[in-house]
């Protein structure tokens, strides 16, 4: 009778949160990148895979396992149906399309399977034991952690929607106490006990290939945001052998024009740091600067398992590089043009270098030291509050290899130094000031007296509502600090690991029961709370786009602690379920993989801020030559832009925002000789 309850409970509550939290979002549509076939069509190939999964169990004799571990994957992909996928993901039930009732009722009946099988002997025996050993206090805090970051706070401080806030993080907390009993009862049912080690190889090639196949499918191999189409076309700039391009002529500027491309006097420039330009440029010239960060990705898998192995062990190093070969974020910044990944590689290349060196002062040891030195440099080329952050952690652990480790300090400092005035003269060949970069006088220029720059005070960031909710108040606050502090954690909560019933739990774990934190962990997550803490100062955390991008270089540390969780995990359960333990992990990071990353793929990232890659398969499809292409459509001008070759040569085509007869007839003069082409709506 119970069982049969659960159904109308949840339409109970269903019916509650819509209704409460409908006038939340009233002044921002409900939007995602998938037409309804779409989403019908990846839920239906999500019910195949759980078909298949049950036959597979079933034949081996062991249908609840198979049962339970369909109701996983269904229950993940149902959860994901009915979340919003843009900009600030959110519960949305309605009856409307009619497949969110369906998707109510397959949660209902994982519900009802769930009680099922935990109100058996084994079962109550399990709830026993996890009250036992959990301690009634500390899991009542983790139950408080997963519903609060079930969802991001953002948009309902905004807007002041508290009580929907409530509801929101209620119904959350719930369906991830669902999932969560779901895989407690996966332990009192007969399956797999025995876990297969996954060669690190294998892991490093799926990491590539994944984030290959996002980059070339979902990311359809297009910029996505302003930053990726800079530093595409500064790495077009660095293959050419060169660090600027002219000026375009001036009647063309106003249709070429693009937030973070600056032209100062005769030079036409991205404002960013060149790290990862540099890096991209490579990609330019063997003509896939797609593939350059799957490469970086699969590349920062191995470089993970091994500085582990070294440090921890053998059964940590195998289990982060699982579950950061799985990672959606990690997978998806690796499909990105961004700059996150070439980060984490460097700082993954330096400190493999200084484990490498140990505390030696032989020649190789010194030389390992100054390319530790070189890399962790460069992270300051790429993102120089990166750079600044990890390169002062890494230097302050080598210190405290002295005396034996002084040459190793001195050549890692020469190294550092090396590579890192490579931004100060690239900020001086610009501004004539090494600590002035094109960046900041180029925010100081368009954004008049706010400025692009860290603390606290109503001059900093944006003008006013410029970033919407993004950023909700004048200025910069310890409040509006803390705000995105929380989105970030929320966002992270999602993106990490792709358990949809929350990706920080065994992070949790690890820090309120912290029995087995080594002394690499609490190093880890000085990192993590050192790069999370210099981010606070800043009034934006990126956590939009591909999850809270700002925050990728603490990926690695928290990794480290949600393997370390696990771990704690294994610890308390009884002997006779530890073997279970890896398979369930293996059954979570692949359901990951299948539903989680997939959902994005279709729902999020294709033509994500209308971009798209049509305008480039449409002047593929015609022959324009050199023409002077003006582009009208109702996609993001930088779906054009970003094609142009930065010097505008002669034999290739200039695509030009389509600003009206009379600039463009000023546009056609100042390119004479070139045929016309006028490309309309590409809807």
């Amino acid at each position: 009778m119970t069982a049969c309850l659960v159904p109308l409970r949840w339409c109970g509550v269903a019916f509650a949160l819509w209704a409460c939290a409908g006038p939340v979002w009233a002044e921002e549509p409900t939007v995602t990148n998938a037409t309804l076939t779409e989403m019908r069509i990846w839920f239906a190939a999500m019910t195949a895979v759980a078909v298949l999964l049950l036959a597979v169990f079933w034949s081996r004799g062991q249908l609840l396992f198979g049962l339970l571990g369909g109701a996983v994957l269904l229950g993940s992909a149902a959860r994901l149906w009915l979340t919003q996928p843009l900009w600030f993901p959110r519960l949305e039930i309605s009856a409307d399309p009619p497949e969110n009732l369906i998707m109510l009722t397959i949660l209902a009946a994982q519900a009802g399977l769930t009680f099922f099988v935990l109100m058996r002997p084994a079962g109550r025996a399990a709830i026993r034991g996890l009250f036992a050993q959990a301690g009634g206090l500390r899991l009542a805090l983790l139950v408080v952690l997963i519903a609060a970051f079930s969802i991001s706070a953002t948009p309902y401080i905004n807007y002041g929607y508290y009580t929907a806030f409530g509801l929101q993080i209620g119904v959350g907390g719930v369906l991830s106490l669902v999932q969560i009993a779901t895989l407690v009862a996966v332990f009192t049912v007969s399956g797999p006990d025995h876990t297969s080690r996954l060669p690190v190889p294998a892991l490093a090639i799926f990491a590539t290939l994944a984030s290959a196949t996002l980059a070339w499918t979902a990311f359809d191999r297009v910029p996505h945001v302003e930053d990726e189409l800079c530093y595409l076309f500064q790495a077009r700039i660095f293959a050419s052998g060169a660090l600027w391009s002219p000026a375009p002529p001036e009647a063309a500027q106003p249709a070429l024009d693009y937030f973070l491309l600056d032209i100062r006097d005769d030079r036409w420039l991205s404002v960013f740091a060149p790290g990862w330009s540099a890096v991209l440029s490579l990609g330019v010239l063997i003509g896939a600067p797609w593939l350059v960060n799957p490469l970086l990705t699969g590349a920062s898998v191995w470089l993970t398992h091994d500085i582990l192995r070294r440090t921890v062990s053998q059964e940590r190093a195998d289990l982060v590089a699982l579950l950061m070969a799985t990672s959606p974020w990690v997978l998806a910044v690796g499909a990105s043009l961004m700059a996150h990944s070439a980060t984490v590689f460097m700082v993954l290349v330096g400190l493999w270098c200084l484990l490498r060196a140990g505390s030696g002062s032989t020649l190789r040891d010194i030389a390992l030291a100054f390319v530790a030195g070189l890399a962790l440099g460069w992270v300051f080329v790429i993102r120089p509050l990166d750079g600044v952050i990890v390169g002062g952690l890494a230097g302050l652990w080598l210190l405290r290899r002295l005396p034996t480790g002084g040459g190793q300090v001195a050549t890692y400092t020469a190294g550092g130094v090396l590579s890192g005035s490579a931004f100060l003269l690239f900020n001086y060949a610009f501004t004539e000031q090494f600590l002035l970069t094109p960046q900041a006088d180029y925010f100081v220029r368009i954004w008049g007296d706010t400025g692009n720059a860290f603390g606290f005070g109503p001059t900093v960031g944006p003008p006013e509502k410029n970033f919407g909710a993004l950023d909700m108040w004048p200025g910069h606050s310890p409040l509006e600090g803390l705000v995105n502090m929380l989105h970030g954690f929320a966002a992270l909560n999602m993106e990490l690991l792709g358990w949809v019933f929350g990706s920080l739990i065994p992070v949790w774990v690890a820090l309120l029961w912290r029995n087995s934190l080594t002394k690499f962990d609490w190093a880890m997550l000085l990192a993590f709370l050192t790069i999370i803490g210099a981010l606070f100062f800043y009034w934006f955390i990126g956590g939009f786009y591909i999850g809270p991008r700002y925050w990728y270089t603490a990926a690695l540390p928290a990794l480290v602690l949600a393997a370390a969780g696990i771990e704690e995990i294994n610890r308390r359960l009884p002997e006779r379920h530890r073997a279970r333990l890896g398979n369930v992990v293996l059954l979570l990071c692949a359901v990951s993989v299948v539903s989680f990353t997939s959902w994005r793929g279709v729902s999020k990232y294709q033509n994500y801020g209308n971009y798209s890659g049509d305008i480039r398969r449409m002047a593929q499809a015609e022959d324009i030559g050199n023409a002077l292409v003006f582009v009208s459509a109702h996609h993001n001008i930088g779906s054009a832009l970003y094609l142009n070759d930065p010097f505008l040569p002669l034999d290739k085509p200039i695509f030009l925002r389509d600003l009206g007869a009379e600039q463009n007839a000023a546009v056609i003069e100042a390119f004479p000789g070139r045929e016309v082409v006028y490309l309309g709506d590409t809807n």
